[in-house]
């Protein structure tokens, strides 16, 4: 009798545990589980209306963040509703300046809205990028620096390069300090960070070295020396393996038109790197005229 008394009193106290595990989701909980869904998928109509839905039913609800933002870059992804994706953004933003990431991401979205190839030198985008150059976060502010080396106003870029070289300095992820190279290189060459002279324990093996101890080339550097003046008017030092990346980042049109310039000089540009490679450290140009001198050579 007491045994099965106990098992009584245990069952009655497992019960509304165990209603909980099988009760079903709370209807916000669902709807923002489906949002998720919709998203992966890129089902912008299903997000929108699952976003707008979760922001009507739940207006303080736990999701409330998510769905605004989403709402925003579901509006972004349909052309019809695509102009009033920048004021969803801004609302976001005024809202939920708390989120970081999701603050982060609003901003590319809106860079990516205003400055796409056809706005770059728009009113629009400038304004944008000023706006973004002077935020709190070091992430927005990298974005904009990043975007105004595209775009064709002076003010901006001259703002933005002091920028860029701190974050270069400060940035530890490789794929964005690339980024941030190549934009400092569209701003002003002659302001690319210097690399390092490399470090490491006498006799131990050199990374790239060839079969008989023969280093590969790793370095392009050139000048250019202005006789008139008499001084040098850009020094560049860049590493073979971001001059390839660098090449590889220009888009198909540009590098058509690297391609035919570089083929009017006989240069077959789609092999320049194994040319490179094949010949060796040593002068790989020179050219003078009585205004200057353009040397380039590989180490």
């Amino acid at each position: 009798m007491p045994d099965r008394f106990l098992r009584t009193v245990a069952v009655v106290l497992a019960l509304p545990w165990a209603c909980a595990a099988s009760a079903p989701a709370a209807p916000e909980e669902a709807l923002f589980r489906q949002l998720k869904v919709d998203v992966f998928d890129q089902d912008w109509p299903a997000v929108l209306r699952g976003c707008e839905e979760i922001l009507r039913q739940f207006p303080r609800g736990a999701a409330m963040a998510q769905a605004a933002f989403y709402r925003a870059t579901a509006l972004s992804h349909l052309p019809d509703r695509q102009a009033e994706a920048p004021a969803a953004y801004r609302r976001f933003l005024v809202d939920y300046p708390d989120e970081k990431v999701l603050v982060e991401e609003a901003w590319s979205d809106l860079f990516r809205l205003a400055c796409d190839a056809r706005g770059r030198a728009g009113g629009e985008c400038v304004t944008l990028l000023r706006e973004g150059l002077g935020s709190r976060s070091p992430n927005v502010v990298t974005q904009a620096a990043i975007r105004a080396s595209d775009v064709p106003d002076a003010g901006v870029r001259r703002r933005a390069l002091p920028l860029l070289k701190r974050a270069y300095d400060r940035e530890t992820d490789p794929e964005i300090r690339d980024e941030v190279l190549i934009a400092i290189l569209k701003i002003d060459p002659k302001e690319v960070p210097q690399p390092a002279a490399p470090r490491g324990a006498p006799g131990a093996p050199v990374e790239g070295a060839r079969p008989g101890g023969k280093k590969a080339p790793t370095l392009i550097r050139m000048t250019v020396y202005d006789k008139k003046a008499g001084r040098y008017d850009l020094k560049i030092n860049l590493p073979i393996a971001f001059a390839r990346m660098l090449l590889d980042a220009v888009d198909e049109e540009q590098r058509l038109e690297l391609r035919q310039e570089a083929e009017k000089k006989g240069i077959d540009l789609d092999h320049i790197f194994q040319a490179i490679e094949k010949a060796g450290a040593g002068k790989l140009l020179e050219a003078e005229d009585d205004e200057g001198r353009v040397e380039i050579w590989i180490e």
